[in-house]
């Protein structure tokens, strides 16, 4: 006999979270049972706390980022009224109505997918692999429920917060925003210092685990950490963004495809899972993330208004990445000195090269006198002509295949860098995920645009 849709609906509604509790419970004793060698009861206790942790988000709704919604304020008053039954009663006929719960989607699903594979298969730590399982099993439950008591998926699952429906051009139309909005591209390509760094400390000689690992690592360091900084940055950046002949129609809020309020949403879903995960991964990952995410506020909020710090904080932040993925694989920094060195040298180069660009096209504010641009040029060689003597005088030392990749994107900024050429695409590619010239943009689909003459 099977149980009717409205029988289940009562009984998933008036048993929600012990329901989790149970179903992530028989996904930790069905891990117990490929694995008994880690124990009945603790699989027990963490499949189901992994299962229930989810919903906490509910109450950080109601009390923060959902506080203004009617949903929210009804239950606040249930709770001040210390109407209990009433609030009870209240989350159990509307919360499937709610659709604004930021941790509710695919994305958290396939980061705690991903996370399950490797502390399962890779690093064998049993405790995390149920744990990211009890939290798959209460997503994955949310949304078969979803399906069966609404006949639909609720839209909060393809990041369409506060949305009623689901339509499918419109969601995959979503999809690619959301990939210019994290500046998907650039974003991966920012996360190889971080690899090679790793396998130069383990002088390429890496163990499955080890690849996993900083695989992994990397995943969460770019583009889900630096996806939610990136938005940040771009929402402090929106009036002059609008204004640059590149950015203007390369990032998603400043061209007006997602806003500034989506785009808040989007960056807490992002910044919160990142940090969460990274403390399951490495102790020494989260601490990185922090120290990233610090400096990034010092320079949005503080450091921006000195002269040239832009240029010195972007080489600091490029040259960190190197540096976390030799820490991250135990390595002292202190071992890998011409690396690190070139690294900063040619960085600066192409930091440089960058800012001259836009100063002398007119969409850098400049903080200094009408000869910024020509005092920064000068800059920009002599750091160039150290950073390849220096690269000259250690050619022996580790790391050559990347410095000489550096070297070349540098020279790219200065000799070689031209107008209207592919060097051209490729560099506003990779500074700003759009170019110019489509050059690139054309390889990857994305909407062509034309440079609009300046009169």
């Amino acid at each position: 006999m099977f149980i009717s849709k409205e029988s289940f609906s009562k009984l998933s509604n008036s048993f929600h979270m012990p329901l989790h509790a149970l179903v992530g419970a028989v996904s930790g004793y069905l891990f117990w049972y490929f694995q008994p060698g880690y124990g009945l009861l603790p699989s027990l206790l963490l499949g189901a706390v992994g299962a229930v942790l989810p919903d906490a988000d509910h109450l950080f709704y109601i009390f923060t980022y959902g506080r203004k919604t009617d949903y929210a304020k009804n239950l606040r008053h249930f709770l001040r009224n210390k109407q209990l039954l009433g609030f009870q009663k209240f989350v159990i006929e509307n919360h499937k109505f709610n659709t604004g719960i930021y941790s509710h989607n695919l994305v958290t699903l396939l980061i705690a997918v991903v996370f399950f594979s490797y502390f399962a298969f890779v690093q064998e730590n049993y405790g995390a692999a149920i744990f990211t399982l009890g939290m798959i099993t209460h997503y994955s439950y949310d949304i078969f429920e979803d399906w069966l008591l609404l006949g639909r998926i609720n839209p909060n699952w393809f990041l369409l917060f506060k949305r009623e429906k689901i339509n499918t051009p419109v969601f995959l139309k979503k999809v690619f925003v959301f990939t210019k909005l994290i500046r998907f591209f650039p974003n991966i390509l920012s996360s190889f210092p971080l690899v090679y760094g790793y396998f130069l400390a383990n002088d390429f000689s890496l163990t499955l685990k080890e690849v996993g690992f900083i695989f992994l690592a990397a995943f969460l360091f770019s583009p889900i950490f630096y996806g939610a900084i990136y938005i940040m940055d771009d929402i402090r950046d929106l009036e002059s963004d609008k204004k640059h002949p590149v950015k203007r129609h390369g990032r998603a809020i400043a061209s007006g495809e997602v806003s500034v309020a989506t785009a808040r949403r989007i960056f807490k879903i992002l910044l919160f899972f990142s940090f969460v995960f990274a403390l399951l991964l490495s102790n020494v990952l989260f601490l990185a993330l922090a120290a990233f995410l610090v400096i990034n506020l010092l320079y949005l909020f503080f450091l921006r208004k000195i002269p040239v710090s832009d240029i010195v904080m972007t080489t600091v932040l490029h040259s960190m990445k190197l540096i976390t993925g030799l820490v991250l694989a135990s390595a002292s920094p202190l071992n890998f000195p011409a690396i690190i060195i070139t690294d900063v040298l040619a960085y600066l180069s192409i930091a440089a090269g960058k800012k001259v660009r836009e100063h002398k096209e007119g969409y850098a504010q400049s903080m200094l006198d009408t000869n910024y641009a020509d005092y920064l040029t000068i800059f920009q060689y002599l750091v160039y002509v150290l950073s390849i003597t220096y690269l000259i005088r250690t050619f022996g030392e580790p790391g050559l295949f990347y410095r000489i990749v550096v070297m070349v994107v540098a020279l790219s900024m200065t000799v070689l860098y031209k107008p209207k050429t592919a060097m051209r695409s490729l560099v506003d590619f990779l500074s700003y995920g759009d170019d110019r010239e489509g050059t690139f943009t054309r390889v990857f689909n994305i909407k062509l645009w034309k440079r609009e003459k300046r009169s």
